[in-house]
């Protein structure tokens, strides 16, 4: 997470932000798309918190759920758009050409492309928000997992679209909308980066991690429980989130160019900058638990008795 004080320069989710919505009352939500992977998903949460759900999804059906026509938003209390990233634009565009006047919302993981489709809308007065799940469908449930909430330029929507996903125990942040691509480059897209790197690097060198017992450090395990999930999700999910956000190739670069500072360091061997460097990447993460105990004072003894 990005150092204290930072958090509003970088794009990041304020923590007064972070609130649990209050309760939701019961809605008819339409699921477009609502047959895919995270629709599937979110249908069956949405059902759990009592909802009516109906589905729109041409060509495909949802066992226990309705199929119905686009034209069903019009009648919908939210409208959710959960369909491919690259399909995201042309659906949300023919759902806001229907004026529905209920909350109109996608979980695309890139939002640049939407922004001119939601500025319009907002300027029609139509209620549109945005949310980007910060889970992949497999997910068991959604209790403890977070969902990053974007203002699209109707604040009371956005606080619409938190409220539809109350009760559900997730972690809710707010970004304005414009703000969310750099903030998923630098986080989400920087882990997925790093996995495939060190995937790749792994398999270049002949490396195979069958079992870790006896040979691995605690920090190469941290790293293939990272890297593992992530190299073994569906690869139509993976590349789009790196290769549609306009946020990608300045991460390349910059990754480009801390690269060259670390070897750099390094080939010197020169200790009191490679501290200085370290001081400050340490200044964006929380030591660990572990850490922390060992850098705390020891207590004084008590003068009681």
């Amino acid at each position: 997470m990005p150092a204290r004080g930072a958090g509003r320069r970088s794009g990041a989710p304020a923590a007064s932000e972070r609130r649990r919505a209050p309760a939701s009352p019961l809605r008819t939500v339409l699921l477009v798309g609502g047959a895919g992977r995270m629709g599937r998903l979110l249908a069956r949460a949405f059902r759990a918190a009592g909802h009516a759900v109906a589905i729109h999804d041409p060509g495909r059906r949802l066992a226990g759920f309705p199929s119905v026509p686009l034209e069903t938003a019009a009648g919908a209390d939210a409208v959710v758009v959960s369909v491919a990233l690259d399909a995201t634009p042309a659906v949300l565009a023919e759902v806001l050409a229907l004026s529905p006047p209920g909350l109109v919302l996608d979980v695309a993981s890139v939002k640049g492309p939407l922004l001119p489709l939601y500025a319009k809308a907002a300027r029609r007065g139509l209620r549109v928000a945005s949310v980007h799940p910060m889970f992949g469908p497999g997910v068991r449930t959604l209790a403890g997992q977070n969902l990053i909430v974007c203002d699209a330029g109707v604040p009371a929507a956005a606080r619409a679209a938190a409220r539809l996903f109350s009760g559900q125990g997730l972690k809710l942040a707010t970004l304005p909308i414009g703000a969310h691509d750099a903030w998923v480059a630098r986080t989400l897209g920087l882990a997925h980066l790093l996995s495939l790197l060190a995937g790749s690097t792994l398999a270049r060198e002949g490396v195979r991690v069958k079992s870790l017992d006896g040979l691995a450090s605690t920090s190469f395990r941290n790293l293939c429980l990272l890297a593992a999930p992530i190299l073994h999700q569906a690869p139509d999910l993976t590349l789009p989130i790196q290769a549609r956000n306009p946020a990608t190739p300045g991460l390349f670069d910059l990754l480009d160019e801390e690269l060259a500072s670390w070897r750099a360091l390094v080939e010197r061997n020169d200790l009191a900058a490679f501290d200085r460097k370290l001081a400050e990447a340490r200044s964006v993460l929380a030591a660990p638990v572990s850490v922390a105990a060992r850098r705390r004072p020891p207590r004084r003894p008590s003068r009681r008795a």
